[in-house]
This record gives C-alpha cells, sequence and structure tokens, in this order.
C-alpha cells in the first residue's frame, strides 16, 4: 500500500514548562505519511516520546482528500508534509479550562 498523508486530532499529555511536573491534557492537529490509521498511530506516538508527551488518544484520523477544505494553519501543515516524506508535523495546541 502507497502511503498518503493522514491527518487526525490527537489528545494529549504534556509536562507546563510554567508549573514542571504538572501535567495538562490538550489536543492538536498532525498531519503525517501513512499507510493506515495504525501507522499514523505509530508516528503520533514516536513524535510525542521524543518531546517526552503522551498520547490520551486519536480522533477523526484519515487520508486527506482532495475535496477537503482547512484552516490556513492546517493548509501550512499539509504543505510541509507534502515536501517532507518523514514529516510528521503538529498544529496549536489547544488546552482545556481548568476549574
Amino acid at each position: 500500500m502507497q502511503p498518503k498523508i493522514w491527518i487526525g486530532t490527537i489528545e494529549v499529555y504534556f509536562e507546563d514548562s510554567e508549573t514542571p511536573n504538572v501535567w495538562k491534557p490538550a489536543f492538536t492537529t498532525v498531519t503525517t505519511w501513512a499507510c493506515d490509521a495504525e501507522e499514523f498511530t505509530q508516528k503520533c506516538n514516536r513524535m510525542l516520546e521524543s518531546y517526552g508527551w503522551k498520547l490520551l488518544g486519536i480522533d477523526r484520523a484519515n487520508p486527506v482528500s482532495d475535496d477537503d477544505g482547512f484552516s490556513e494553519e492546517v493548509e501550512d501543515m499539509l504543505e510541509r508534509t507534502r515536501s517532507n516524506p518523514n514529516a510528521i508535523i503538529y498544529g496549536t495546541f489547544h488546552t482545556y479550562p481548568t476549574m
């Protein structure tokens, strides 16, 4: 199977640089080349582990379709992914409000 560019929303745990030893949940968009959902997940895990972060879950991971419309940020991520077969690109981290 030929690799295609995949896009997905992932939920992560990351260590807050302002409060060491405090882990916070967040979600972000990831683009990368993959043959299937399993490879997409493996690449997300590899990228997150390189930062010491943890994968909590993946939502809506699919190959990119020419019919899909994306924000300017995601279009930039896709362009960077297209030009680099080893790319694992993540977007803005969106954290959850604390109570």
